[in-house]
């Protein structure tokens, strides 16, 4: 869960978002978080196979 947290303080940061307020924290967390670990994690699975498949040559 810090790791979700983590990734939507930086997505609020960077991008200058409003603070939810407290009680919708978790689910900000939950949605932004892990739309972005699910984003990042299937960028590196598409890399990943992409230099498999150039590998295979």
């Amino acid at each position: 869960m810090r790791l979700l947290a983590w990734l939507t303080e930086t997505f609020i940061a960077t991008f200058g978002i409003t603070h939810p307020r407290p009680e919708q924290e978790r689910k900000v967390n939950l949605l932004i978080g892990g739309l972005l670990l699910t984003f990042i994690v299937a960028v590196f699975g598409v890399v990943g196979f992409l230099v498999f498949m150039i590998s295979r040559r």
